[in-house]
Order: C-alpha cells, then sequence, then structure tokens
C-alpha cells in the first residue's frame, strides 16, 4: 500500500506522455521521452519502494524502529538483486529485478529482515550501550546487528553459495500470477468475494492478500504501456474495480440504480442514501441497508451480476478488443471515468463498462422487483395494522 501513490504519480506521467488522442499524441510526441523518465523510475524501482514500505510497516506493528528496518530490507534487496557472478568476473546489479519483477521477491525478502530483526532484539542479541546515550545514536546502533545478519544470510546464499534468491521467489510467484490472471482465477476471486460479503464477512482480507499479485500484474503492464510493448494481463486489481465490482462488490451500482425506482418506501429510501457512494464505489448503504447480506431474495443475483460482467469483460480483453488496464486511478472514482483512465483514454472500455452495467441490471431486475413487492405488501399490512415491524421485517 505505501508504493500505491508511486505507481499512480508514474501512471499520470505516463498518461501525459500518451495522451487519449491522436493530435494530442503527435503534438507532445517531442516531449514524451521525457515526459516518461518518471514513469520508468517510479515503476522501474518499484520493488525497492515494497521492501522499505512493507518491512516500515512490518516493524511499526512490532514497535521496532521502522525506519532502520526499512532501510535494512532495502539494502538487503539490493544485495540479493545483484546476479551471482562466476569466480574472476564482477557482479552485476539486473535493473530488471527493480522493477515488477521484482515486487514479491523484495515482499519476501522484507517480512524476512523484519521477522529476523525481531528475533535478535528479543533476544537481546544487538549492541547494549550505557544510559543517556542519545536516543538517535541508540536506535542507529541497535540497528547495526539486524542489518549485518541479514545482509550477511543473504551474501552468504546468493553470492558464495550461489543461491539467487531473487530468481527462485519470482519463478515461485509465477505460477501464483497465471492462476490469479487467468479465467478460472477470476471466477473464483468473484465467487469467493460475493459468498463472504452474503455471509456478513467483509471481502477486505481476500483483496489484502491479493494485493502483491495485483499491484505486480498492474505493474507490469505498466512498464509495457510505457515501452509500447504488448500489455501481458487482463486481471489486475482495475479489471474488477471498473468492469466487475461497479460501484462495489456484487455489482452494486446496478442494484442501486433500480432501487431507487422500487415502489416499497425502504427500499426507494435505500436506493437514494446508496446510489450516490456506489457511484464512488461505496457499497456498504446497499448491503447493509437493502439488506443483501443474510438475504436469500438477494444472494442470486449478487453472486451472478459480478460473475457474468468478469466472464464478458474477460473476454473482450482476451480477444483484444479493449486496452487492457495498465494505469493506477483513484478507486472512488465513477466507473466510466476510471475505466477510461485505466485503459489509457481507449473509449472501448467506457463501451464495455456501460455493458457490463445494463447486463448487472438485466440480472438484478426480476429478483428486486419480487422483493419490491414483497416489502410493499408488508408495508400495507404494517399499515394496516396487520403485522408489528418486528414480524413483517424480512
Amino acid at each position: 500500500m505505501g508504493a500505491l501513490p508511486l505507481v499512480l504519480a508514474g501512471s499520470l506521467f505516463l498518461l501525459l506522455a500518451q495522451p487519449p488522442s491522436r493530435v494530442l499524441q503527435a503534438w507532445i510526441a517531442p516531449w514524451a521521452p521525457l515526459l516518461l523518465l518518471p514513469t520508468r523510475v517510479l515503476g522501474g524501482a518499484i520493488a525497492l519502494y515494497v521492501a522499505f514500505s512493507a518491512a516500515y510497516a512490518l516493524a511499526k506493528s512490532y514497535r521496532l524502529d521502522a525506519a532502520s528496518a526499512g532501510l535494512v530490507a532495502l539494502a538487503t534487496y539490493l544485495v540479493a538483486a545483484v546476479q551471482p557472478a562466476p569466480a574472476g568476473q564482477l557482479p552485476a546489479l539486473l535493473l530488471h529485478r527493480l522493477g515488477a519483477g521484482g515486487i514479491l521477491a523484495a515482499l519476501a525478502i522484507a517480512l524476512g529482515s523484519v521477522e529476523l530483526t525481531r528475533l535478535l532484539v528479543r533476544r537481546r542479541w544487538t549492541v547494549r550501550l550505557p544510559a543517556g546515550t542519545p536516543d538517535a545514536v541508540g536506535r542507529s546502533l541497535l540497528a547495526l546487528v539486524p542489518c549485518l545478519a541479514s545482509v550477511s544470510l543473504v551474501f552468504l546464499l546468493v553470492h558464495l553459495l550461489g543461491v539467487d534468491v531473487v530468481r527462485l521467489l519470482q519463478q515461485a510467484a509465477v505460477p501464483l500470477l497465471r492462476g490469479v490472471g487467468s479465467l478460472p482465477g477470476v471466477v473464483g476471486v468473484v465467487l469467493v468475494d460475493s459468498v463472504l460479503w452474503l455471509l456478513g464477512v467483509h471481502a477486505a482480507a481476500l483483496g489484502a492478500s491479493l494485493r502483491p499479485l495485483w499491484e505486480a500484474m498492474l505493474v507490469e503492464n505498466l512498464e509495457a504501456a510505457a515501452s509500447g510493448a504488448a500489455i501481458p494481463h487482463i486481471a489486475p486489481l482495475h479489471f474488477y474495480l471498473w468492469f466487475v465490482w461497479q460501484g462495489g462488490s456484487g455489482a452494486a451500482l446496478a442494484l442501486g440504480l433500480l432501487l431507487v425506482r422500487c415502489r416499497s418506501a425502504q427500499l426507494r429510501s435505500v436506493g437514494r442514501i446508496g446510489l450516490l457512494p456506489a457511484l464512488c464505489n461505496v457499497n456498504e448503504p446497499l448491503l447493509f441497508g437493502a439488506p443483501v447480506v443474510l438475504n436469500p431474495a438477494l444472494a442470486v443475483p449478487f453472486i451472478a451480476a459480478p460473475l457474468l460482467s468478469a466472464l464478458v469483460s474477460y473476454g473482450a480483453f482476451a480477444l483484444d478488443l479493449v486496452r487492457r488496464p495498465a494505469l493506477e486511478v483513484p478507486w472512488t472514482l465513477p466507473a466510466p471515468i476510471g475505466a477510461f483512465l485505466t485503459t489509457g483514454g481507449d473509449l472501448r472500455a467506457v463501451a464495455l463498462q456501460v455493458c457490463t452495467l445494463t447486463l448487472s441490471v438485466a440480472v438484478y431486475w426480476p429478483f428486486v422487483r419480487r422483493y419490491d413487492a414483497h416489502l410493499l405488501g408488508e408495508e400495507a399490512r404494517r399499515a394496516a395494522g396487520g403485522l408489528s415491524p418486528e414480524e413483517a421485517s424480512p
């Protein structure tokens, strides 16, 4: 998460260098290589930022010196990123390992270095200074032993034993990237997300576990777009944000659009309150107000609508009918704007977004209509004194 602002800034510079207009592209062409420099620096060194920010966050949670832990992780990853060399030759730092290809390796090394630091601090295997030592000096020297331990361990593995740690971690991540980015992986993510919400469990844990993979895919797409190469990945996070989960999980924007036209006062009120947040991809007012959570009446469309949107969108990207997501944009943007920007200004993305939204509305419509009729009848009976509100609650 700490590296996301850097990816967003790099995406903005890429959008400036490759604007969504042929006229603007021709005008900006002489300055395009210069404008792409921040993109290449921010995206091309993303593994370094991930190593520091991940170690910083974990060390802070352990109440260790966060800045020192971040620097130790950064230094350790740089030692690991240097390719082992045969005897008599100088090792070389492979620049591609600092970019998207090294994100997961940097994350693993950063977490490992913090855990090693925590172990050493708990066992008090650190430099001990007398009372009265300035706090800044004490914190700096406290990190000396963990730094030596982390760097020495990686140096031993990589440069003395010849174990290319970064390469091994990259190879281990390839099946994960392929699995998450495949059509079965997309279907699995959508199904698990919808089922968790229906059971009343916030699906943030799912997103947190997949975030490193999604971010690695997006940065690889960003690097490919900056170099003019084919964009490799279909399903980073922005695939879901703008083409599957419009309005939030379960394609909640389609539900909000239907609720504002309901005859039931309850559903109409929920729709009016929840539609504006849903336009910005905040769906809690709709999910808990309708409600959708623990409500079998809306369970089928809550699963089917995003699943159908995912299948249609995946097919459109796989057939190269629409440019694949490559730019980091804020998740609270309305779906048409987000779809347009994340694909680098492809108007076909907006058409695809409208298509999936229309499909979602069609899936929700018969279920919302029946649910609306049920609540309308219960409201009429309550008004006539036939049922208490507790007895009539769905």
